[in-house]
C-alpha cells in the first residue's frame, strides 16, 4: 500500500482526525490533529475509510509527546497526542454542539464544565484477554483496526483489505495484541494487580477473558469462561486456575460462566475466593461503596465523585418530600440525594446492583432510603395507580436515552424537578428534548470530563416544570 499526504480538516466526534482524499473520500486517521499535514497509509476495510498515521509533516501547536508507549496502537486513548487544555476545549465544544442540535439551551441556563483532577493513572477497572502468540503469552487487548489492517496487509502480499472484516484481521496470526502491563491510564494498584497475575504464568486457555478491579486495598479478578462442547473439561480447569490465582494473590475471585452464543441469560457468578463484594469508591460521607459482580462500577472512581459533587451543588438549597432515582445502580448517588429528601427510593433493572445498594444501605444505616428491582416504565405505571408520587426524579441514562413514554410517566408521577445523569451527549440531549416538549425548562447543565485522554464525558442536567 502507498503512503499518501493528508491535510486534517477537523476532528471526528470519537477523536480521530478527518481528512479528504483527492478523490473526495473522507478518511479517519487516528492520532492526527486538526490543521496538521500528515503522511498516512490508507487501510480501508469493509465500509471503513481509515488510514494509518506514519509521519507528521507540520505538527499542530497543541500536539504533545504521548505519555504511554502503547499510544500508536492502543484503542483506549483517542487524545494521547493532544494537550489536556485542547482536549477539554474540544470535548466541551463537541458536546454543546451536539446537544444544541436536539434542544435549545436557554440563555439563563447555568452551564458549567468540570474536569477530573487526574489526567493519568486513574483507571481502576479493565477487562483483558489472554493471547497465546508466536512470541509467547500476552495479557492485553487487540490493537486499533488501522494498525491491525497494516499488520494484516504486510504479512501477505496481494490481500484485498476492502473485502476483509475486522474479525478477519483479528483472527490473523500477524495481528499482535498489546501487553497492557504498561498502560499509562492504569492506577498503580491496578497495574500491580495485573503484573502480579501475569507473573503467575498459569496455563489459562487461549482467549480467556479476565476482569481486573483494584481500588486502594480492595481488589478482585473476574474469570470469564465460554462453554465449549468440544472441551467439556475447560470450564472446570479454568475454575481451578482462577481459584489458584486468588489463593496465591490473596484477592477475591469471581468465576463467570458465559452463556452460549445467542443466549442473553447469564448463569449466576460464583465466588471462588474472598468476598463477592468489591469496594469501588468513597461516597460523600466517606463510606466505601460496595458492588457485586454484575453491578456497575466506574472505571475511574473520580467519575462518581464529580457527578455527586454536581448533584450536591444543584440540590444544596432544595428539599423534597420524595425523590425517585431511575437507574440507581449500587446507590452511588443515594448519599447525596437522600440528604435533601424526606424519603428516597432507588430502582434499577439489575438485581446485582439492587442487592449491592441494599447492602450499602444496611451497612451505613440509610434509614430514609429504599431500593427495588424494576424497570422505569413498569415502576412508574404500577406505583402511580397505587397512589405513589415523587416531586423530584433523578434519571441515570444509559448510552441510549429513556423513551418519550418514560418522560410522560415521570410528569404524570408528579415530578416538578428533574435531574438527568447521562454518559453521552446524545443521551442528555434526547432526555432534555423529551422533557422540554412536555413543558419543562432546562435550568442548569454541567459537563464533566471524567475520562481524560479519551473522547468520553458525562453530563448532569436539571430541569424545572
Amino acid at each position: 500500500m502507498e503512503t499518501n499526504t493528508f491535510r486534517i480538516s477537523h476532528f471526528h466526534y470519537c477523536g480521530d482526525g478527518m481528512a479528504q482524499s483527492p478523490e473526495g473520500r473522507m478518511f479517519r486517521i487516528a492520532n492526527a490533529l486538526a490543521g496538521e499535514l500528515v503522511e498516512a497509509e490508507p487501510c480501508p476495510i469493509r465500509r471503513r475509510a481509515q488510514a494509518y498515521l506514519t509521519r507528521v509533516l507540520t505538527p499542530s501547536a497543541d500536539r504533545v509527546e504521548p505519555p504511554c508507549p502503547l499510544w500508536q496502537s492502543c484503542p483506549a486513548c483517542q487524545f494521547a497526542c493532544l494537550s489536556i487544555d485542547a482536549q477539554r476545549a474540544l470535548k466541551k465544544a463537541h458536546w454543546l454542539r451536539l446537544i444544541q442540535k436536539f434542544v435549545q439551551i436557554p440563555e439563563d441556563c447555568q452551564t458549567d464544565f468540570v474536569c477530573a483532577p487526574q489526567t493519568l493513572a486513574y483507571r481502576h477497572r479493565t477487562d483483558l484477554t489472554i493471547f497465546q502468540t508466536q512470541k509467547g503469552r500476552v495479557t492485553g487487548i487487540l490493537p486499533r483496526t488501522d494498525i491491525a489492517a497494516i499488520q494484516f496487509a504486510h504479512a501477505g502480499p496481494g490481500i484485498d483489505l476492502k473485502e476483509a472484516t475486522a474479525q478477519d484481521l483479528y483472527d490473523a496470526p500477524a495481528v499482535r495484541p498489546l501487553d497492557m502491563q504498561h498502560c499509562a491510564l492504569h492506577a498503580p494498584e491496578l497495574a500491580q494487580l495485573i503484573t502480579r497475575f501475569c507473573a503467575l504464568d498459569l496455563p489459562f486457555a487461549h482467549l480467556t477473558r479476565i476482569g481486573f478491579e483494584a481500588y486502594g486495598n480492595q481488589a478482585r479478578i473476574i474469570v470469564y469462561n465460554m462453554p465449549d462442547q468440544n472441551m467439556p473439561d475447560q470450564a472446570h480447569g479454568s475454575k481451578q486456575l482462577a481459584a489458584q490465582a486468588g489463593q496465591t494473590l490473596d484477592v477475591s475471585v469471581i468465576f463467570q460462566e458465559l452463556p452460549p452464543r445467542g443466549s442473553h441469560v447469564y448463569p449466576k457468578p460464583e465466588t471462588l475466593a474472598g468476598s463477592p463484594y468489591y469496594g469501588y469508591a468513597h461516597d460523600d460521607e466517606d463510606h466505601l461503596l460496595y458492588a457485586l459482580r454484575g453491578a456497575w462500577t466506574p472505571v475511574n472512581p473520580g467519575n462518581a465523585a464529580l457527578i455527586r459533587k454536581a448533584l450536591a451543588e444543584m440540590t444544596e438549597t432544595r428539599h423534597f418530600e420524595n425523590i425517585l432515582e431511575l437507574g440507581c445502580g449500587c446507590g452511588t448517588h443515594a448519599s447525596v440525594m437522600k440528604r435533601c429528601a424526606h424519603a428516597y427510593t432507588g430502582i434499577d433493572a439489575s438485581w446485582p446492583a439492587i442487592l449491592s445498594a441494599q447492602h450499602n444501605a444496611q451497612t451505613y444505616n440509610w434509614q430514609n432510603a429504599a431500593f427495588f428491582t424494576d424497570t422505569a416504565e413498569h415502576y412508574l405505571d404500577k406505583r402511580y395507580y397505587k397512589g405513589c408520587r415523587a416531586d423530584a426524579i433523578l434519571m441515570h441514562s444509559n448510552r441510549m436515552p429513556y423513551s418519550e413514554k418514560t418522560a410522560e410517566l415521570c410528569k404524570r408521577f408528579g415530578a416538578r424537578t428533574l435531574y438527568i445523569v447521562a454518559p453521552t451527549a446524545y443521551a442528555v440531549a434526547q432526555e432534555c428534548r423529551h422533557f422540554t416538549a412536555l413543558g419543562y425548562r432546562l435550568t442548569r447543565l454541567t459537563l464533566c470530563d471524567t475520562l481524560p485522554m479519551t473522547y468520553h464525558m458525562m453530563a448532569v442536567a436539571s430541569l424545572e416544570l
